[in-house]
C-alpha cells in the first residue's frame, strides 16, 4: 500500500527536493503553499492546497484531508533577520503550528510519524567547537526561540504520548533553488552577473537596491562562519529520520565551518575573478544579534542511519553560481528577442 505524505511549505526550497524525492518513492504526496502555485511544477500527481496555517480551521481541514503516513512540516519563517520583522508571526507560524499538529495526531493520527524542520539557530552564538544534540539552547531571536519551542513541545510529547515526533535540527544548507533573500544566494548572483560583465542587477537585496550595484556587492559581516551543506542531501536526512522506527532528533550538518568571506571567494573563482574587487563591506547590514559561528557535529545521524552528505561546499557554490548564470542569461534573451 502506497505511503500518504504531506509536506507544509512545499514551495520552498527544501520541500521542492523533498517532493522529488517522496514522488521518486511513488508516495501519494499532500503539499502546503501559503500562496497559489503551479500544480505541475514537479512534473508530478501533488495534491497542492494553498492557505495560512496559522488558521486552526485550515490546518486541521488539510491535516483531516491528507490523512498522511509521515509529516514533514517545513513551514517557517524564513530566518532571524526576517523574524524580527514579524515576530508574532513567526511564533504563531514557527512554535504553535506545529504544538497544533502534535495535538492532532495525538487525538486523530496516532500512527502518523511527524518531522519538524528544526534549526541551528536554537543553540544561538554558542562558543562550543561543535553544536550537537545536547548543546544548550540559547536562542537569540523570535526566529530562534519559536523554533526551540517548537522543538522541545515534540520532545515532550513524544516522551509523555509515545508518538513518533523527530526533530532535525538543520544547519545552513543552500542550493540554486534558494531565495535572494539569503546571503548564499545574493553572493551567487553578484559572482554570476560579475562573470558576464555586468555592473548591475534587475534583482535587489532587502533593502531594495541592486544586488550588484556599480560592479559591488555589499555584504555584512563577513567573518561569520557556517556549516553549509546541500539542501538535496538534507532532505534525504528527513525522510531516513521518518523511515527509523526509533523516534528522536537529530543534528543534520556536514560538520565542516566555512565563512561569508570564504563563499565569496569560492562564488566568484567559479568565474575566473578576485572576490576582494567586487565585494565592499556594509556597516548598515550588520545584524545585531547573530549567531557568529556554526558547526554541526552530525555523528549521531552518520552512526544511526548511515546518512552522509554527497556535496561537498565548493561544488554546491559552484552549482549554485552556474544556475545563476543560466537565470541571467535566459533574462537576458527573453528582454532582447
Amino acid at each position: 500500500m502506497r505511503k500518504r505524505a504531506l509536506v507544509t511549505g512545499g514551495a520552498g526550497q527544501d520541500g521542492w527536493y523533498l517532493i522529488e524525492l517522496l514522488l521518486a518513492r511513488d508516495y501519494d504526496v499532500f503539499a502546503h503553499s501559503r500562496n497559489r502555485i503551479d500544480p505541475q511544477l514537479h512534473g508530478g500527481p501533488v495534491n497542492w492546497h494553498t492557505g495560512d496555517l496559522t488558521s486552526e480551521m485550515f490546518l486541521n481541514d488539510l491535516l483531516a484531508t491528507a490523512a498522511p503516513d509521515e509529516i514533514y512540516d517545513l513551514a517557517s519563517v524564513s530566518g532571524p533577520a526576517q523574524s524580527w520583522d514579524i515576530p508574532i508571526a513567526t511564533a504563531l507560524l514557527n512554535g504553535l503550528v506545529p504544538h497544533r499538529i502534535c495535538e492532532f495526531i495525538r487525538h486523530d493520527l496516532p500512527k502518523c510519524r511527524l518531522f519538524l524542520a528544526s534549526s541551528s539557530e536554537i543553540f544561538g552564538d554558542t562558543t562550543a567547537p561543535f553544536q550537537n544534540e545536547k548543546t544548550p539552547t540559547n536562542p537569540q531571536s523570535p526566529y530562534g526561540v519559536s523554533k526551540t519551542y517548537a522543538h522541545q513541545i515534540l520532545g515532550a510529547y513524544r516522551e509523555q504520548f509515545g508518538l513518533h515526533l523527530s526533530c532535525g535540527i538543520l544547519f545552513n544548507h543552500e542550493s540554486p533553488r534558494r531565495a535572494l533573500s539569503f546571503v548564499s544566494q545574493k553572493i551567487a548572483h553578484a559572482a554570476a552577473a560579475a562573470s558576464m560583465g555586468l555592473t548591475e542587477t534587475r534583482e535587489l537585496d532587502e533593502r531594495g537596491k541592486p544586488i550588484l550595484f556599480d560592479g559591488k556587492l555589499r555584504l555584512g559581516d563577513i567573518t561569520v562562519r557556517r556549516d553549509f551543506g546541500f539542501a538535496g542531501d538534507f532532505v534525504q536526512a528527513m525522510h531516513l529520520i521518518l523511515q527509523s522506527d526509533d523516534p528522536t532528533d537529530y543534528v543534520v550538518g556536514t560538520g565542516l565551518s566555512h565563512s561569508i568571506a570564504e563563499f565569496c571567494e569560492a562564488a566568484f573563482n567559479v568565474g575566473g575573478l578576485d572576490w576582494k574587487q567586487y565585494v565592499v563591506i556594509d556597516d548598515s547590514l550588520r545584524r545585531k544579534v547573530d549567531s557568529r559561528f556554526t558547526r554541526a557535529d552530525p555523528s549521531k545521524l552518520h552512526s544511526r542511519l548511515g546518512w552522509r552528505p554527497k556535496v561537498d561546499f565548493f561544488a554546491l557554490v559552484t552549482m549554485m553560481v552556474q544556475e545563476r548564470i543560466r537565470f541571467l542569461k535566459c533574462s537576458q534573451s527573453t528582454i532582447t528577442s
